[in-house]
């Protein structure tokens, strides 16, 4: 048998509600907008998906294993921190991304103009080209939690490429 590469998919999902006096951030990208989110850290919604799913993808558990809610180290932290901490950890380990696909579901603000500033900050924060990362951006179409703008929520999905095992 060759020693073909490891091939892992993961997948993460995140959802964090809106409040008022608080900077949106989208891929640790401040996002103009008369809201932001409530969480225990910076509560960007796009890179807690990412770690989610590069996690996922390795079999290493999720976010709230590696930095809980409950914990005051990880009070008002920027997520931009909690994810290279997790791709050092990962790359480390001989994990490497081969593309990243995202998508960004809120009903305000609209995203287009963002999401090639979004697609290139979360490449720079994995040291991946722009290629490799895909952002998509859809509303809720005034339904549930997202449609009503309650909500904004974010899935990823991550194809990661580890070393031959023998």
């Amino acid at each position: 048998m060759q020693n073909l590469p490891v091939l892992r998919v993961g997948e993460g999902h995140d959802v964090h509600r809106t409040i008022t006096g608080r900077q949106l951030m989208l891929g640790n990208v401040p996002v103009e907008c008369e809201f932001g989110l409530d969480g225990h850290s910076d509560a960007d919604v796009l890179l807690h998906a990412v770690i989610d799913a590069l996690l996922g993808a390795a079999g290493r558990g999720d976010i709230g294993d590696w930095f809980p809610n409950t914990s005051a180290e990880w009070k008002d932290a920027n997520s931009a921190d909690l994810l290279r901490h997790v791709w050092t950890a990962l790359s480390a380990a001989g994990w490497q991304i081969q593309n990243l696909d995202c998508t960004i579901s809120a009903e305000k603000p609209r995203l287009g103009r963002w999401k090639p500033l979004i697609r290139d900050r979360v490449a720079e924060l994995l040291e991946l080209s722009s290629e490799q990362v895909n952002v998509k951006a859809k509303s809720g179409e005034a339904v549930g939690p997202v449609g009503r703008g309650e909500a904004i929520a974010a899935d990823a999905v991550v194809l990661i490429v580890g070393k031959p095992t023998t």
